[in-house]
């Protein structure tokens, strides 16, 4: 087991860190530090959950700019940038994320609404910088997953989760953009968009979570590549059941036909492609009896 935790890490690239990195993962555990704060200052003060003003915002928001922090510097020693490239894009993408994270927060202690609130003070102002800052990260967004798309120094498996998870992501930052069209969260009657937009942002962690594992696994790369191409298209099954809900104007508890079979087509071949990568897993670390060891 030892063993194949260090190949993991190894293979994940988690040890040999440059600067720029260390500097945007330490900032990212910041985040989520600060969304588990704003939990249990959640679970003492009470109040709504949902809401213009609840301290949901800066637990999802800390939570969720700090996971995608950390895993946009990870992915950055796949596409081995210049110093001064790393430090650029991570540094831009850092700031910002932090940004947005403390105006959200600090509005929240000030019982503001820091979404949608066009006040023409000092809120209205928060909010247009917020939305700047947003751009910021969309737009470094693009420029790494075209930078992934040309080149990246990774396995044909891994490289295409990092690529699949960075266009999802994309496509979860587009959503993000209609919510602030629409001047809410909701389409139609109740369709939450929400959903599809978080759903489709952890598209980054969930595929090359699952290219890591095969890695580790005997299987050979171009198995590896069909089941991680398998995982793929369940979660963009489960992405596509979502959007059906939500731009069909229900609920999400409010389940229709389409998007359930969908939601149990896309569930079902992520367990199918997560069953082959713990199983490889599981034939590395403890080999039937008689095989030779690397045969």
């Amino acid at each position: 087991m030892r063993e194949l935790v260090a190949d993991l890490v190894r293979i994940g690239r988690f040890t040999r860190v440059a600067p720029y990195q260390r500097f945007a993962y330490v900032c990212g555990a910041l985040l989520i530090a600060s969304g588990v704060f704003h939990g249990v200052v959640y679970l003492v003060d009470g109040g709504a959950w949902e809401g213009p003003l609840s301290w949901r915002k800066p637990i999802v928001f800390g939570l969720s700019f700090g996971i995608a922090l950390a895993t946009v510097s990870w992915l950055m020693g796949f596409l081995r940038p210049r110093r001064w490239a790393g430090w650029l894009v991570l540094g831009l993408y850092t700031f910002a994320s932090v940004g947005e994270v403390v105006l959200i927060s600090m509005q929240t202690w000030r019982g503001v609404p820091s979404h949608f609130n066009e006040d023409p003070g000092f809120d209205g102002l928060v909010f247009s910088v917020m939305g700047l800052l947003v751009t910021v990260v969309a737009a470094l967004t693009v420029a790494v997953t075209i930078w992934a798309l040309v080149r990246i120094d990774a396995p044909p498996s891994l490289a295409f989760a990092i690529r699949a998870g960075l266009v999802l992501m994309l496509v979860s930052q587009m959503v993000g953009v209609q919510m602030i069209v629409e001047g809410d969260n909701t389409f139609g009657a109740a369709g939450a968009l929400k959903v599809p937009h978080a759903v489709t942002l952890h598209a980054i962690q969930v595929l090359p979570a699952l290219a890591l594992l095969l890695l580790a696994s005997e299987l050979p790369e171009r198995r590896r590549l069909e089941v991680v191409g398998v995982g793929a298209t369940g979660y963009a099954a489960l992405i596509a059941s979502t959007a059906v809900q939500a731009y069909s104007g229900h609920s999400p508890l409010d389940l229709g036909l389409v998007s359930t079979v969908l939601a149990a087509l896309g569930l079902g071949l992520l367990a199918v492609s997560a069953v082959f990568a713990l199983r490889g897993v599981a034939t590395r670390a403890h080999p039937p009896m008689g095989a030779q060891p690397g045969g």
